[in-house]
């Protein structure tokens, strides 16, 4: 009887400390599965809704626009992040209308995984070329498969009793563990293996290694690559109407009074509008498929209004910006002339560019008035009172921009809405500005 009495307790206190250590082993198991079953369940879950959303928009713009359309949208990651009910408007914005119909053109190889494309090189030979190494509906079998086995995984590993075993796997054989202890020995043949801090940064890192991995059916959304249309043999058009639609619009928008109509049908501008009519025109072909239908038709109109709007946005405002009292001379001499003839009264020493050149008011020197054109001391006389001499350190400032131009027109155009009182001193001869320009970048007649 004394000797039960004595194993009683001590087997009562062994059972309650064992629990209390399989507690703990089990908490920090549970602590370690919870958070790592609440990212990667979202996860799951998120990917595989973005998998059928893409198979959703596949399937409407095939339905609108055509199988070999819906292809390219795919290749091209049109197809991601987009609402299915706006994937089609969507496409069509994303590429050129005439790339669209020429895709719609396109005929696919028996397999489907190809498309036929006509040599342009040689008319008369009709060579086929693989457009796409796969189709969608085998990409989007693809994606379900593998994100089919991150959720195997999940299922299988996601749980208390597999993050020792994942751990162990996890962990290279070149790594050595310290021994283990005798209280940690005997701790693992009463409980099993102690989840300990390390243990569990491992599970993590093999659960990343499993399920951090998104699985798309297609890329990212990106551009519409210049390659597909040449594989496809588009060419963008450069149609931008008929030369006197064209400058009718620019008339419109130029407000040009005292016009002439043309032995082609266009309009003869004033000598000084050319440049800026010259640059509408040549900007405007960057814009041309923007403002075509689908009927092929060109809004004119609105192609030229968007296309003289750089020019206010990059040239005329900012160059307005630099200065006081900056405004066109209306005076005889100035319709007289070729250029736009353009005038200030002050410089604005607060201006972006004058700030950004690290310009100051020496610069730019009051002094005598430059003779601004054959002819221009005599007759009708501009009216512009105030000149400036600029310093090399000015001029070279305004150089650099009209450098980053896009085009000889629009340098051309730059130059021209200079005000014409600035002048420079070469070698002790005084000349107007924008003779000085026209002369670095070749404008001629400009």
């Amino acid at each position: 009887m004394a000797l039960t009495g004595f194993l009683v307790p001590f087997a009562s206190g062994a059972l309650i400390k064992r629990q209390e250590i399989a507690d703990e082993y089990d908490e920090t198991a549970g602590e370690i599965i919870d958070a790592a079953s609440a990212k990667y369940t979202e996860k799951l879950s998120l990917n595989n809704k973005a998998i059928e959303l893409q198979n959703a928009n596949y399937a409407a713009v095939e339905a609108a626009l055509g199988t070999t359309v819906a292809e390219a949208a795919a290749k091209n990651g049109f197809l991601n992040e987009v609402d299915t009910n706006k994937v089609v408007n969507y496409v069509k914005e994303s590429m050129p209308k005439g790339l669209v119909k020429r895709l719609q053109d396109l005929k696919l190889t028996e397999d489907g995984k190809s498309f036929l494309v006509k040599d342009y090189d040689d008319p008369k030979n009709e060579k086929e070329r693989q457009l796409f190494n796969t189709i969608f509906k085998e990409d989007y079998t693809r994606a379900k498969s593998e994100l089919g086995s991150q959720k195997n995984w999940a299922a299988n590993n996601l749980n208390k009793g597999a993050i020792k075993n994942v751990s162990d796997l996890y962990l290279s054989g070149d790594e050595k563990l310290p021994e283990p202890t005798k209280i940690e020995k005997a701790q693992k043949f009463l409980f099993g293996d102690k989840i300990t801090e390390e243990t569990g940064a491992t599970f993590n890192l093999a659960a990343e290694e499993a399920l951090g991995t998104n699985i798309q059916v297609q890329p990212k959304a990106i551009k519409a690559s210049t390659s597909l249309a040449e594989r496809v043999g588009y060419v963008p058009a450069v149609d931008i109407g008929s030369v006197l639609n064209q400058d009718r619009a620019i008339q419109g928008i130029l407000q040009v009074e005292g016009i002439k109509i043309g032995a082609d049908g266009g309009i003869i501008f004033p000598d000084r509008f050319k440049a800026q009519v010259l640059a509408i025109k040549d900007n405007a072909q960057q814009y041309a498929l923007e403002f075509t239908t689908d009927d092929g038709k060109v809004d004119v109109s609105n192609l030229m209004l968007r296309s003289n709007q750089d020019i206010e946005e990059n040239i005329i405002s900012p160059i307005s910006a630099t200065f006081i009292g900056y405004s066109l001379d209306t005076s005889d001499f100035a319709k007289n002339m070729n250029f736009r003839v353009m005038k200030a009264s002050d410089i604005n020493m607060t201006s972006k560019f004058i700030i950004d050149n690290g310009l100051a008011a020496e610069d730019f020197i009051v002094g005598t008035k430059a003779k601004l054109y054959p002819g221009g001391d005599s007759g009708t006389q501009s009216s512009i009172e105030k000149h400036w001499t600029l310093s090399t350190k000015a001029a070279d400032a305004f150089q650099r921009e009209i450098e980053i131009q896009p085009s000889k027109a629009m340098q051309a155009v730059y130059i021209d809405y200079l005000p014409d009182n600035m002048n420079i001193n070469i070698n002790g001869n005084v000349m107007p500005i924008k003779t000085y320009y026209k002369q670095i970048f070749g404008i001629g007649s400009f």
